[in-house]
């Protein structure tokens, strides 16, 4: 379709007629006109036109005589029809004569500037002589305009861009103009207008949305395509995405663009033969004419395939931002989109550099085989430097890739736990108690989390399967020198000690922290819960409390505790021994009764509640009528028995998921709450412990007792210890049972798992003891530090790869980064997760050799920080001067924390009332976040801030 009007006839559109008659005056409705256009007298528009009130009838004459008859028919006495008639004709008016332009309108023929028409259709005074140049625009913005007219400039100029952008929102729906935007602008500038490269990725994937444009006329399409591909709209990125909609593969250019990075960009550096192969068919996706050759194809591909992956990455974070319809969305897109991707990598070949990818699911694999290869090797640099980069994988965050990512750490710490050589040996059971509440049980909540799923990747399936093998025989060992050090001490009959014991936990534990009077004391008993169970859980409650040795009278470090079960462990006879502080076997009904008695409590009461008891009778009820009156009374002590542990083991496969957490305790959340709000001292324990069967074979046992313990005789199978003497509760064999030491052991059918035995896992009771953070602790009670071995979070940083420069220090007077170079490097670099220590070489023992050992970050941090020049000079700009002890005591929190705690929580571990709590994280952002460099985040639940000890040390120059 032509647009330019000159001596030249041109077929005009009905847009073009209806806007010229509607800025004509003189045009009288209640008078019969004819008016003559300059037009190529060709008419497939509708037979009247509209606008306002008026309507016109629309002719086309191809002849002097023509054009003649239709006008004296028109102006005859009693014509009918509309009262204007435009007669598109090509003649001359010398042709014409005269006597018909004697009966015209303006007598003549009249030439439409459509310019005219286009700068009044949006309200401009003057058009832009680089928009009058674009002549395919001119009958494409009349022809598009809106009901109405186009958003008015206000008597501004009608600028190239601002023309272009709006018609191409207009056109393709690729996104919305904004009048509010635009009014903030000059001169018509387009300052409302928004078309930039992830603009058009996101119209790409619009249902309908490439259709449209490949159904304008071939100007329109040439001329948006030319526009669209300018650095000032979506550049390299516009190009791209209409060539590919003009190949009709626009809906897979988000996808397509995927492949482009990990092709251009990420193998780039490392590229082979295959991978040019693969460029060379991707390349031809751009149509039989693409928009650029050679070189400049790779720079096309490569911002296109950066585009896309930054489109895709901000897509990812929206779905992970929270339930709403927007992230519901977002998470469709993102996953029809890596899906597609994942298709086109294989039909162009180019499978080896997608497994280069940090946002293709490809990329994941590849760098989950390069850790299974490095567990098997034994490589442990190679293994953190594997899981760094699983880490700031851009699909992290999903769920289910987080659990394969977790599950890969487990594997890691597993790994450095075998290269510690760690000792079989257990000369006591008090030291195989306390190692375990230290050291074996969190292997066994390692195990547990890779054997519960594995991988998908072979190579790693096979790492897992050859690190369990060694770990669990690593583990057998531990177990029998456990046993045998057990049987030596039950058949004995020696006292305790200074070990705690089932029998003795609540005069020694609970009755010191009662008889203070300070707190009123929850003592919660997850039945079952083993020292695995708590380690994870531990973690995950002390991000809103702080932890407590709540053993008082000893001259020990402080650390989490752990006591040993009364004999066979189970729960009527280590429960009740716990609940009557003598071993003893019984049932709810006595341990109701006998923890009454105990002259400890100081006129105070303990009441006992169990599972029934914590059924709500109503809808608005928490917990039953008897549990909510002691929880209200002001002097009684409270205990509550849960059993979700022990009955998941028993009627549940819980074998695909082998993480405890908070809310998987049934009423354990509401229990802390209530805590929390009435200032308890919580202490959870359990009355035994248990094993998982995942390699469990069936014992043949003629009397068997439980499913770990049977009636004596008989000789003993490798896997079985005797146990007797008086912890021995059990009068029908006369104090002596048969125990299964190993773990893979049972006697009875198959379930999820066992308790009865004599392993560490079954014999080792752990305690933890919380208080709510700022709360004065009981006479005793001393606040503990992180609790996992110093294997559980790797510190020594990892060799880089030789392709990867080692980063270093550099002075502020040397950078010349830009703060847009900074925020992107600050967005990469916040995917990873830090390591929770640094590293100090101290000398070790006797020998005084100098060896790495773990050192909290904040012991080296946070005094940098605090004297660097950068941070001086942020809290003197600020109007009111902050609290730096309070700051420094924040800091050391969050690093503690691994970087992330609650806002509130961080509050109250500071000193601060929770009212001021959003007030000092504010301080905390103010200081920490400057050139757009978010150091200290707020996560998108709007309360839990976020601290990214890397960016710490660049924003402020530490080394």
């Amino acid at each position: 379709m032509s647009t330019t009007i000159g001596t030249t006839a041109v077929r005009l559109t009905a847009g073009t007629i209806t806007q010229y008659l509607a800025s004509r005056a003189g045009l009288d409705k209640d008078r019969r006109k004819a008016i003559l256009l300059r037009a190529a007298p060709v008419w497939d528009g509708p037979a009247l036109l509209s606008w306002g009130n008026q309507q016109a009838r629309v002719a086309t004459a191809g002849s002097p005589l023509a054009a003649y008859e239709l006008v004296l028919a028109h102006v005859a006495p009693g014509a009918s029809g509309p009262g204007l008639l435009v007669v598109l004709t090509d003649r001359e008016e010398s042709e014409l004569g005269a006597d018909l332009l004697a009966r015209v309108h303006k007598h003549r023929v009249n030439a439409v500037d459509t310019w005219d028409v286009v700068r009044e259709a949006f309200g401009a005074q003057y058009t832009d002589p680089r928009l009058s140049a674009e002549n395919w625009a001119v009958e494409a913005l009349l022809d598009a305009q809106p009901p109405g007219r186009w958003p008015q400039l206000g008597k501004g100029v009608l600028t190239r861009r601002h023309a272009l952008a709006a018609l191409a929102l207009r056109r393709l729906g690729a996104g919305q103009y904004d009048p509010d935007r635009e009014a903030g602008s000059s001169g018509g500038a387009g300052g409302g207008i928004e078309l930039d490269a992830h603009t058009l990725l996101r119209w790409s994937l619009s249902s309908g949305g490439p259709d449209r444009f490949l159904a304008l006329r071939a100007p329109e399409r040439a001329g948006l395509t030319r526009f669209l591909g300018e650095e000032e709209q979506a550049g390299l990125t516009g190009q791209a995405v209409l060539a590919l909609t003009a190949a009709e593969h626009g809906p897979d250019a988000v996808a397509f663009g995927l492949v482009c990075a990990a092709l251009w960009v990420h193998a780039d550096g490392s590229a082979d033969t295959g991978d040019y192969q693969a460029r060379g068919r991707a390349e031809r996706w751009f149509g039989e004419d693409p928009p650029v050759h050679g070189e400049a194809m790779d720079a096309l591909a490569r911002a296109f395939g950066r585009a896309a992956e930054e489109f895709v990455v901000v897509l990812l974070q929206i779905a992970h931002s929270g339930t709403d319809e927007e992230a519901d969305r977002a998470r469709r897109l993102s996953a029809t989109v890596l899906a597609r991707a994942t298709a086109l990598t294989r039909q162009f070949g180019a499978e080896r550099a997608a497994g280069t990818s940090p946002v293709l699911t490809a990329g994941l694999d590849a760098t989950f085989k390069v850790l299974g290869l490095a567990l098997t090797d034994d490589a442990p640099r190679r293994t953190e430097r594997a899981i760094q980069r699983l880490t700031q994988h851009r699909l992290a965050r999903t769920p289910d890739v987080r659990t394969r990512i977790e599950r890969a750490r487990m594997a890691q710490r597993l790994a450095l736990w075998l290269a510690s050589d760690p000792t079989h040996e257990c000369p006591t059971v008090a030291g195989g108690i306390d190692r375990h509440l230290a050291e074996t049980g969190w292997v066994d909540l390692a195990l547990e989390h890779i054997e519960a799923g594995g991988d998908p990747v072979a190579e790693l399936r096979v790492a897992y399967a050859a690190l369990c093998t060694a770990v669990r025989a690593r583990r057998k060992e531990i177990d029998r020198h456990f046993a045998s050090a057990l049987a030596t001490w039950t058949a004995s009959g020696s006292g305790a000690g200074s070990m705690l014991t089932v029998e003795s936990f609540l005069s020694r534990v609970i009755a010191p922290a009662a008889e203070a009077g300070e707190h009123r004391v929850l003592l919660v008993v997850l039945d079952g819960m083993s020292a695995a169970i708590a380690a994870e859980l531990g973690e995950e409650l002390r991000r809103d409390w702080a932890e407590f040795d709540p053993l008082p009278g000893v001259k020990d470090a402080p650390r989490r505790r752990g006591m040993v079960a009364a004999l066979p462990t189970v729960t009527a006879v280590s429960r009740t021994s716990l609940f009557a502080g003598r071993l003893l076997a019984g049932s709810q009904r006595e341990e109701r009764a006998l923890v009454g008695e105990h002259a400890f409590w100081g006129g105070r009461k303990m009441a006992v509640f169990h599972k029934d008891d914590l059924r709500a009778e109503t809808g608005g009820d928490v917990f039953g009528p008897k549990l909510d009156e002691a929880l209200a009374a002001g002097r009684t002590h409270v205990a509550v028995v849960l059993n979700t542990v022990d009955d998941r083991l028993a009627k549940e496969q819980k074998l695909g998921d082998a993480a405890w957490r908070l809310r998987d305790i049934g009423g354990l959340r509401e229990l802390l709450q209530t805590a929390a709000r009435y200032g308890w001292a919580v202490v959870l324990t359990s009355d035994h412990g248990h094993v998982v069967d995942r390699h469990g074979e069936r014992v043949d046992a003629e009397t068997p007792l439980s499913a770990r313990h049977r009636v004596p005789g008989g000789p003993l199978r490798e896997s079985e210890i005797l146990l007797s003497g008086p912890r021995v509760v059990s009068p029908d064999t006369k104090g002596s049972i048969v125990a299964l030491w190993d773990a893979d052991s049972r006697y009875t059918a198959h379930r999820a798992g066992y308790h009865g035995g004599a392993s560490l896992a079954e014999v080792a009771i752990p305690i933890m003891a919380f208080l709510s953070f700022g709360a004065t602790p009981p006479k005793g009670w001393r606040e503990l530090g992180r609790q996992h071995p110093a294997w559980w979070s790797p510190a020594a940083e990892s060799e880089p790869e030789a392709s990867t420069p080692v980063p270093h220090h550099v002075p502020a007077k040397q950078t010349a980064k830009s703060t847009k170079q900074r925020r992107h490097e600050a967005a990469r670099v916040a995917a990873g997760e830090q390591s929770l220590f640094e590293m100090a070489i101290v000398a070790d023992g006797e020998q005084a050799l100098l060896k790495p050992r773990p050192v909290a970050p904040g012991d080296t941090l946070v005094p940098a920080l605090l004297s660097s020049e950068l941070f001086l000079a942020q809290k003197d700009a600020l109007a009111r001067k902050p609290d730096l002890v309070k700051i420094e005591k924040a800091l050391r929190e969050l690093l503690d924390a691994g970087g992330t705690l609650p806002v509130t929580a961080l509050a109250q571990r500071v000193g601060i009332t929770p009212l001021r709590a959003d007030g000092f994280s504010a301080v905390l952002r103010q200081l920490l976040n400057f050139d757009g460099i978010q150091v200290l985040e707020t996560l998108p639940d709007g309360r839990t801030l976020r601290l990214n000890p890397t960016l710490l040390r660049e924003q402020f120059e530490l080394r």
